[in-house]
């Protein structure tokens, strides 16, 4: 039987956890900082473009974890 729309799916996968992102926008602010003189508003538009990358690579993850699962497995 299907999943409701009022429900939560079960197979659904989660989304990369905020714990794993924290560290990688320090690490690219600080590095970009420290080690290549960047000024701050740089460095803020470095961490929203990391942002946005971690989260389209996230995103990409997940769909084909979904195809796959939905071909039923590697052919």
């Amino acid at each position: 039987m299907p999943p409701t729309a009022s429900g939560p799916k079960k197979s659904e996968m989660p989304n990369l956890p905020f714990w794993v992102t924290l560290p990688v926008i320090f690490i690219v602010s600080f590095v970009l900082g420290e080690h290549y003189g960047f000024p701050w508003w740089l460095r803020l538009l470095a961490v929203v473009a990391v942002s946005l990358l971690l989260e389209a690579v996230n995103q990409g993850v997940r769909r084909v974890i979904r195809r796959t699962r939905a071909d039923g497995g590697m052919a």
